[in-house]
This record gives structure tokens, sequence and C-alpha cells, in this order.
């Protein structure tokens, strides 16, 4: 089976394409509704070199898009009547006083020490991914901080077409994918922890280590969250460190999670907007409380009837993320992304920065592999390593933990 989608490596098991929604596809998607276009050549398109190939895994990759493509097509149109776009999550009048502690007591009565506010939004937020699966938290990154992130990212994608071009072996370690199958419209873009740019004009402290450094350090609004012992805390791994593409013409994707269900959360990952993100370029769509074992999960996995009966009664949320702002997700959480649309409805290139975690209490298999430059995997970084190195005079220019040079990842 060929994997992609929202995370192009994810799970979408084979039965999905089997039963009613099997049964409602259209007729062959290329005889009325291209796929993949003709890509419009533009400053960061793909090189010609990175185009879908013509053998038989460029063929068998194509052909598996277009059925669960229809099969995205079919779910879009159970989940409408019940989407509604995320909020920012408030806690009810009870919790709100619960969080805020203090109050109550008599004379000569232990003061209570009431929370500061950056605390009880942290607590709300853990709260929410608890018990939602997915949370909407604003402001991770500064609007100046987010739009050198973007510019840095768009320095990245340049440099690792240029890198692909001239040697088509190297797109494994650029994008996580061999050239015969990445896909023009959309992929990850693997990212170094120092940005090119930043390495040549003997720079420190780029942009992509003062963005890491907003996001992760001890105070800030998703270190917080990844601090949390929900996410597994300062030993939680590092796990994914990319970004999400996305161009015009991009087919919205199944409904699916990008880990199997345990009952201890394995991953969590943020997506970070780095410009406003209309949702003509592409939205996320989650399926609030299915990262848990209900009634709703299990339908999802018995597919056919079940499936479809479950999807049309669901209520989800779409993410309408500003430039800072960012989603975060457990990954066990049912989502898909939605269609980028053509150029001439809106659509155009959409780049998301991603971080994930991993929780190493988790111990049943993720069926996720990291999402991160080769010489970066499986090195067991964790978050509170990270916080340490960002906080040095030359974060990541010298050596991890394991004795090895961090690197460029390459």
């Amino acid at each position: 089976k060929i994997l992609f989608a929202e995370h192009p490596h994810t799970h979408m098991p084979t039965m999905l394409l089997l039963g009613s929604v099997a049964a409602a596809m259209h007729p062959p998607l290329r005889q009325s509704c291209p796929l993949l276009p003709c890509f419009q050549p533009s400053r960061r398109s793909p090189p010609p070199l990175c185009q879908l190939g013509a053998g038989a895994r460029g063929r068998l990759f194509l052909d598996q898009k277009e059925a669960m493509t229809r099969q995205a097509e079919v779910e879009r149109d159970l989940l409408a009547p019940h989407t509604q776009p995320m909020v920012v999550p408030k806690p009810s009048k009870k919790k709100a006083r619960a969080m805020g502690g203090g109050g109550g007591g008599g004379f000569g009565a232990k003061a209570a020490v009431a929370p500061s506010a950056e605390e009880i939004a942290t607590a709300l937020r853990v709260d929410t991914l608890k018990s939602e699966g997915v949370c909407y938290v604003p402001g991770v990154l500064r609007k100046e901080s987010a739009a050198g992130l973007l510019e840095c990212v768009q320095d990245e994608l340049k440099r690792a077409y240029a890198a692909v071009e001239a040697e088509p072996e190297s797109s494994v370690a650029r994008f996580n994918v061999p050239v015969d199958t990445f896909d023009p419209l959309r992929g990850y873009l693997l990212l170094p922890l120092r940005d090119e740019r930043s390495v040549e004009a003997g720079e420190p402290d780029g942009v992509m280590v003062r963005a890491l450094r907003e996001c992760l350090s001890s105070g800030s609004v998703l270190g917080e969250l990844f601090g949390s012992s929900l996410c597994g805390g300062g030993k939680a791994e590092w796990y994914d460190l990319v970004a999400l593409r996305t161009e015009a013409g991009a087919a919205r994707q199944p409904i699916h999670y990008d880990t199997p269900y345990q009952k201890v959360p394995g991953l969590f990952c943020a997506f970070i907007a780095m410009s406003d993100v209309e949702y003509s370029k592409g939205a996320t769509v989650f399926l609030p409380g299915t990262h848990r074992d209900t009634a709703e999960r299990q339908a999802f996995e018995q597919g056919s009837e079940a499936r479809d009966a479950m999807l049309g009664a669901k209520q989800s949320a779409f993410t309408a993320l500003k430039a800072g702002d960012a989603v975060v997700f457990d990954m066990r959480t049912l989502h898909a992304g939605t269609a980028n649309l053509a150029f001439s409805e809106g659509g155009g290139q959409r780049l998301l920065f991603i971080l994930t975690f991993r929780n190493r209490k988790a111990k049943g298999a993720l069926g996720h592999a990291p999402n991160l430059r080769p010489n970066y995997r499986h090195r067991g970084i964790t978050l509170a390593e990270m916080r340490s190195e960002l906080e040095s005079p030359e974060p990541f220019a010298g050596d991890a933990s394991d004795g090895k040079p961090f690197g460029d990842g390459l």
C-alpha cells in the first residue's frame, strides 16, 4: 500500500478502500479530473526530475492515489453537514474556578497559591489534548518569527530541489521518498537543526535555531505542552522536524490516523503556520475524541457501512490557522488534509512547520517512522537535551549526548 496523507507517511488500512465507500467511487479520475495537472513552473517548483515517474512504481502510486482521492471525496460529503472551524479551547465556569485555585478558608487558613495565567492556559491545553485528541494553540511563534521561518524554509526547499536535481539518490534524505514516487503537489521537506544559509554566514543563532528556541524552551507556549507528562516530559524523544508542503491542485486526503490505537499515547505533533492559511490552500480536518478506543473509533476500523454511518454523524473541526498559531494533536486522532484548490480558485503553495515528540512510556508499535534527516534518526535526542542545546552559545554546532555531531542530518 502507498502511505500518504496530511502526514504523507501514515496509516490508511487497506480495508478503507473496500465496502460502501469503494462502491461509491466515480469513473476513472484521469478521464474527468486529472489528479496531477501539469505543474505550473515557478521559482519554488519541483524540477522536472522531481515529478512523478512514468515507471511501474510511479504508475502504481498514481493508481492507488486516485482511488484514495475518490474515497476522500465521499468522506468530504459525509462530514460536511457537521464540520465547523476549530476554536481556541475555553474552560467551563466550573473548570475555570477549579483551575484558578485560591479563595475559601476562614481566618488563619493556609493561603493557596493561585496559578499564573500561563499555567492555567497550559493546563487547559493539556486537558483538551487529553480529552479531544487535538487542540488549537495560538501564538506559538511571534508573527515576525513566523515570517522569517517561512523565508528560511523556502530557501531550504529551493536548495533541496537543486540537490536532488544534481544527485537523484539524495531524494530520500531530503524529502523522505525516492524520486520515482515524489509527489509534486504534497510531501515533506526534511529540515536541518541549523539552516544552511545561517551556517554559510557563520551565524550560530540563525533563523531555524531561533524558531526552535521560541517553540521548545521552558516557559514557551508549545514547550510547556510538549514538556507536560501527557506528552512525555523532558524525556520525550524528538521525532519529526519537517515542513509539510502542498501546492495548488493537491487532492483531499482520506481520513486516517498516523499511529494506531494503544492505551498510552505515543506521538504528539504540532502543525505550525508560518503564514495565514486560507481554507482554499488546504486545512486539516480532525475528528475530536477518536484517539480513544470508542465505538466511533471501532466503527472506523470496521469499515464499510458502520464506518460511513459514523462519519456521517460525527462532529468534525477544521483548522483555520493564522501565522504563528499551531494545532497540536495526539497522532492516534483521525484526521485528513483538505484539498489545495486550483490557482484560479485561491489555491497556492502552503508550508507548515512540523515538530513531533515521542512519549517513551508508550511501548506499542507506532507505525510511524521518524520524519527526520537520516543522521538525526534513532539517536534518542530528548526535549531536555534540545532545550539545553538551545541555551548554549552555539546550538547544535557540536556533539549530541551520544558523542556524535548534530550536523546537518544528511
